[in-house]
């Protein structure tokens, strides 16, 4: 079988180690992988062992269908069975690109925000499979594509090497997610205020992605908490730092799952989050620790758990580290979706009786 892992560039920001496990892992699955990604973004090292296209997600929409020939003529000289799109803007072109090479397509979406904004019903006669991060997802992609064509199909992250003990945490917080919500970054930097005088030593990395709240920092100042926070457009590109936070906030809903999430869930950090109907492996006081509210004092309380209470983030870390590798490890996710695109790529097994049915 050979897929076509179409990759957008908000996708290739948020889980591109996430991505590139996925790729090698369908490889040693037997499935022969190439990656569409961002004009700009070849991944060379990668690139020498899993074959690479490039598409310009952010050109001119006029040029749009001349730059999806282009790649189609260049795919057509060794057609994929099935693309599988990540991000809205690489399943458009997936899309494209399936119904002029005759292929199966999967989508695969991480977040109902980002479920929204994929145009499913425009290609709803292409459309093989949906795979979501979560079952909530899943049951909201359902309403759109039907029960027949969403399934849960989470994006893998890595988990520790059985004998190899991650790092201590350091006294420390990342802070993830769109950075939108005045309201919900009030209570979290009030809380760290109330943690700033008895922890000297703390450092907060903040992700301010595009789109962010530009009145944060005016807040960040108000709240006397500038000094210790450091901005960064993701939490990828700081991704060991961020990893060896002891705790990982989630101040805003992310509405399904973020790979550097689960990765540090796989890793035993605390996770502190703001309640996610869409995110069923947060569960508080088991796999993290969820604040019900934007409350500054149950922020406070919550933070100061995850990294002055070495019992409770102790705790927490072992059963969110033991249930993420269970359910999100990368090798198992491959498999997953190796096996759901077998099935779109060849179809259904065909039950023949045997002799009880004879």
């Amino acid at each position: 079988m050979h897929l076509a892992l179409v990759i957008d560039p908000d996708r290739l920001v948020q889980d591109g180690a996430a991505l590139q496990r996925l790729a090698v892992a369908l490889v040693s699955e037997g499935v022969r992988v190439r990656r569409v990604l961002p004009t700009g973004r070849d991944d060379a090292p990668l690139a020498r062992l899993i074959p690479v296209s490039t598409y310009d997600f952010a050109g001119s929409p006029l040029f749009r269908a001349s730059r999806l020939g282009a790649l189609s003529s260049e795919l057509e000289e060794d057609t994929p069975d099935a693309f599988v799109s990540f991000g809205p803007r690489a399943f458009e072109a997936a899309a494209e690109l399936a119904r002029d090479l005759d292929a199966g397509l999967v989508a695969m979406v991480s977040t109902a925000r980002e479920l929204d904004a994929t145009p499913l019903r425009r290609h709803a006669d292409r459309l093989d499979l949906l795979g979501a991060s979560t079952g909530q997802v899943a049951l909201r992609a359902a309403r759109v594509v039907g029960d027949d064509l969403a399934t849960v199909l989470p994006l893998g992250v890595a988990t520790p090497d059985g004998g190899r003990t991650p790092p201590p945490p350091a006294e420390g917080i990342a802070i993830a997610g769109p950075a939108r919500d005045d309201g919900a970054y009030r209570a979290v930097f009030s809380a760290i205020a109330s943690l700033m005088p008895t922890m000297p030593d703390l450092q907060v990395a903040i992700e301010l992605p595009p789109g962010h709240d530009p009145r944060l920092w005016t807040l960040a100042r108000e709240l006397r908490v500038q000094r210790v926070l450091n901005g960064v457009t993701s939490l990828e590109s700081i991704r060991p730092l961020a990893l060896a936070c002891g705790v990982v906030a989630l101040p805003e809903a992310v509405g399904g799952t973020r790979s550097i999430v689960l990765e540090a869930m796989a890793m035993g950090r605390c996770v502190v989050a703001l309640e996610d109907p869409m995110a069923d492996h947060l569960i508080d006081g088991v796999t993290a620790l969820v604040a019900e509210e934007r409350d500054a004092r149950v922020w406070g309380t919550l933070l100061s758990a995850g990294l002055r209470n070495a019992e409770v983030s102790a705790r927490i870390g072992a059963e969110a580290s033991v249930r993420t590798a269970a359910r999100f490890g990368s090798a198992r996710c491959a498999a997953q979706l190796a096996q759901a695109c077998e099935t779109v790529v060849r179809g259904p097994a065909i039950p023949f009786p045997g002799p009880a049915d004879a």
